[in-house]
């Protein structure tokens, strides 16, 4: 079990330190002309902007879930909910971040060389800046709910639903801490695919309707300010929303694989499937 969770430590910090290294290699790369440098610098603010108010928001809504969770389950589920939320929150901030940074190097890279295999290796790095995150802060949540609540407080070692709050409910201690976990990765990733999916389809609308239709300016031409937000859209949302949603799935699977065991659970004479057919009046499988 000790070299699982050095494993685990050292997986994430692997993960966590390359996408770091990517980070500033493409940081690092031109970006082209000046009206190339002005056109992602409005699209980076733009996207700052946004992230930054819908995190402002999101803080809000994420204390208030924590409150309520800790007065009908427990308070380990309601800090565990916010170290999701947390980590969550960074892998989709990181994702948006090298997003702006890498889409004009890549273009750059392109007008300058003409060589499809390395502008695809720029757009790899870029990429992988993302999904390295992805599963370096699931990880690194993991790990810090397993060592702060499992090992820590010894929910671990409570394998039976003995637990029961003052709301008389009873269930199994590091099974809800881990549920806490998965909610508040699922909460950012929520608001990140939807706020910023909302956001990115009104931007393209209005651009191809006053664009278009109106001003006849070509799509995705720059001097449509709608292209501008539509492509604060694209980060916010496809880049950034996409990242934290992964997330929340990988944590999701996790704490399935934790509160089931598939293996166990296939055998008909164990007590978790005795006390299911006692629970619904039905004899025990002989």
């Amino acid at each position: 079990m000790q070299l699982i969770i050095v494993l685990v430590v050292f997986a994430a910090g692997l993960a966590l330190a390359f996408a770091a290294f990517n980070y500033f290699f493409v940081k690092k790369l031109p970006e082209g002309t000046e009206k190339m440098q002005e056109i992602a610098a409005a699209i980076r603010i733009g996207a700052n902007a946004f992230i930054a108010y819908e995190y402002t928001v999101l803080l809000v809504v994420i204390l208030i879930v924590a409150v309520i969770l800790a007065v009908v389950t427990m308070w380990q589920a309601s800090i565990a909910l916010i170290v999701g939320a947390v980590m969550s929150g960074c892998a989709g901030f990181v994702g948006m971040k090298i997003a702006t940074y890498a889409n004009v190097r890549v273009s750059n890279q392109a007008r300058e060389t003409h060589d499809i295999g390395k502008t695809l290796r720029i757009a790899f790095r870029g990429g992988s800046v993302m999904g390295l995150c992805v599963g370096g802060f699931a990880l690194l949540g993991l790990f810090l709910v397993y060592l702060i609540f499992g090992l820590g407080l010894g929910q671990l070692y409570v394998t039976e639903a003995s637990y029961t709050n003052h709301l008389g409910l009873s269930f199994i201690p590091f099974t809800m801490t881990l549920s806490g976990y998965a909610l508040g990765c699922s909460i950012v990733a929520m608001f990140n695919r939807v706020g910023g999916g909302i956001y990115t389809k009104a931007a393209d609308m209005g651009a191809d309707l006053v664009g278009k239709t109106e001003a006849n300016i070509p799509e995705d031409d720059p001097r449509n300010p709608a292209t501008i937000a539509d492509n604060v859209g694209d980060n916010v949302g496809d880049v950034a929303g996409l990242g934290s949603d992964l997330l929340e799935s990988y944590v999701g699977d996790g704490m399935m694989l934790h509160c089931g065991d598939p293996i166990q659970y296939s055998n008909l004479n164990t007590s978790y499937w005795q006390s299911h057919f006692y629970a619904y009046g039905r004899p025990p499988y002989n």
